[in-house]
């Protein structure tokens, strides 16, 4: 099994490009699309790619993706992971926020996920995020992301499974804006994602931002 870190990759930008979204409006990453402005002149995105296939995450195992410690980002969440065929909730739990050595100064939270049917396959879905995602939910500001296994079960991920993470904008130092005591750590959560979908027959699933 291996793990391979790719940041800065130039080839996954332009693969991507229809699934990366761009800073917020504002300097924050909104579900809809509307609200983006995209990136101008010579800003380039920082991608980082994980493949997870061959992977085994045990009970209460924590997988860490992406830290950009001290500084609180906003940008685009894309995984490719195991599912549930009818639900389509993720049977690892996606969380961000920020991780410090001092449990007073952590905050994570699940990250709220968008479905798309449309290239997900038979025992895995795609999901893309945006972080921040104030409309939905999730951590305010965020710093890291990790995959964490709080099903009770080992998760085992499949062929092509993997995260993208697209970096848009450093939005402030978690030194100088910090949570204030605002304490949740990853084991106050419980399994699972919230999960919207765009595309099937249920309006009240779609999320905030895209009325």
């Amino acid at each position: 099994m291996q793990i391979k870190f790719r940041p800065k990759n130039p080839v996954m930008i332009a693969s991507l490009a229809i699934l990366v979204i761009a800073i917020g409006f504002g300097g924050f990453a909104f579900a809809s699309h509307s609200f983006e402005a995209g990136v101008a002149g010579n800003n380039i995105p920082q991608n980082t790619q994980i493949r997870l296939d061959g992977l085994t995450l045990p009970p209460g195992g924590v997988l860490p993706v992406y830290d950009a410690s001290p500084n609180y980002v906003s940008g685009h969440f894309l995984i490719r992971a195991p599912c549930d065929s009818t639900t389509h909730v993720p049977t690892v739990t996606v969380i961000g926020g920020h991780i410090d050595e001092e449990n007073t100064r952590t905050h994570m939270d699940k990250m709220p996920l968008f479905y798309i049917g449309a290239a997900s396959t038979a025992g895995s879905c795609v999901y893309h995020a945006h972080f921040p995602d104030p409309l939905n939910g999730g951590s305010p500001r965020t710093t890291d992301m990790d995959l964490i296994n709080l099903s009770g079960q080992s998760i085992s991920f499949n062929p092509g499974d993997a995260v993208v993470v697209n970096v848009q904008q450093t939005l402030g130092s978690i030194n100088t804006d910090d949570y204030l005591g605002d304490v949740q750590l990853p084991g106050d959560l419980t399994n699972g994602n919230p999960v919207f979908d765009l595309n099937d027959n249920d309006p009240n699933n779609d999320g905030l931002g895209h009325q």
